[in-house]
């Protein structure tokens, strides 16, 4: 059966030391506690139209450690703690088996073995969708690869000792400092596969972690980062002004993008006209664009705290008493500049000129 939900993937997540804290085998369920961002990664999970599947190896029910109710209440407490938050899965699939025992049934269903993927894309109806597995062991990035998919290592629980284990691995997985972090990673690498031959937007799509980096090594050689946040929607000669011009206020332009929800929220409905791929391939081709990044939030604070760069650049529509950023610029000690031509049109200048000839039945 093909899949009838309005998905485009699928996120299989694990739970101990991804969604919440590890704590060894876990049966208490007072114990549970959410990791940071966990929830709020799974909501944007959401937003964004994918599927939520926790599949978790949980041998403490082989080895006799907790009992299925055991289990069943502490699922239902993270459960219930994730609600709390706006947060929710679409199912939760574990695997009890063993992993010393003699049981080639069981361990089809533990990871790095699909058998829970398969169950939740047959149970959910979710054939045919990319699918993207996260977690804290290098047998959840294998399970990812072995179920056709992507798999995506987290820093939190175990996954900081695991990452050091690449050094000795032929592959090199996409690596998220947690789940949220990983999200966005997925979300980029969706952002890219629609337009699969466009080396220019891989090159400088980036997360807002991997731009930390970026600009902290950046910022050794003595080079000056801008970070400019602006929907972008029906690209024009004024955002080009203003990307030329905040460029030439540092050395390194930054371009942080409205996801498609936020602009909708901003600007109502029908916007955006162009979705983020169509948006950050535009952006992508200009000469001074050198990275690009996604932000979620309806302004870009977060974005600014987690790449921090030297300046942050708006457009002349602002003036820095206004800038919605300003408070959080200061207080990390970032500079904020506007730049660009004064503002004579916009996106919507331009669907109203659009909308005005088509009455008049010129176009």
């Amino acid at each position: 059966m093909a899949n009838t939900r309005p998905y485009r993937a699928v996120a299989l997540i694990d739970r101990d030391g991804t969604v919440i804290e590890e704590k060894g085998y876990l049966k208490d369920p007072e114990q549970v506690v959410l990791l940071p961002r966990a929830a709020r990664a799974l909501r944007l999970l959401e937003e964004q139209g994918i599927a939520r599947v926790v599949c978790s190896n949980q041998s403490g029910l082989g080895r006799g450690y907790y009992t299925v109710e055991d289990l069943n209440a502490v699922n239902a407490r993270m459960t219930e703690l994730l609600a709390a938050e706006g947060a929710s899965v679409e199912g939760i699939y574990y695997a009890p088996v063993d992993p010393n025992t003699d049981d080639p049934e069981g361990m089809r269903l533990r990871k790095p073995a699909p058998g829970m993927a398969h169950a939740a894309i047959r149970d959910l109806h979710l054939e045919g969708l990319p699918l993207f597995a996260f977690g804290d062991r290098l047998t959840d990035v294998t399970f990812g690869l072995n179920c056709g998919g992507t798999g995506v290592l987290v820093r939190t629980g175990y996954g900081r000792d695991e990452e050091r284990r690449l050094e000795e691995e032929s592959y090199r997985p996409p690596v998220g400092d947690d789940l949220y972090d990983a999200v966005r990673i997925m979300l980029n690498e969706l952002i890219k596969r629609a337009w699969p031959k466009d080396r220019v937007l891989a090159r400088k799509l980036h997360t807002p972690g991997e731009l930390n980096e970026i600009v902290r090594c950046r910022r050794a050689a003595g080079t000056k980062v801008v970070l400019a946040n602006g929907c972008f929607d029906l690209l024009h000669g004024g955002h080009v002004s203003f990307l030329e011009n905040a460029r030439a206020a540092g050395d390194v332009l930054v371009p942080a993008v409205n996801s498609n929800a936020s602009i909708a929220r901003l600007k109502g409905a029908g916007r955006p006209l162009l979705d983020e791929p169509a948006r950050l391939q535009l952006l992508a081709a200009i000469d001074a664009v050198d990275y690009l990044t996604v932000f979620y939030n309806d302004t870009a604070d977060e974005v600014i705290e987690e790449v921090h760069p030297d300046i942050h650049a708006k457009g002349t529509d602002y003036t820095s008493e206004n800038v919605p950023e300003r408070l959080t610029s200061q207080r990390l000690g970032i500079k904020t500049v506007i730049a660009g031509a004064p503002k004579e049109n916009s996106t919507r200048d331009i669907i109203e000129v659009i909308l005005e000839r088509a009455r008049q039945g010129v176009l």
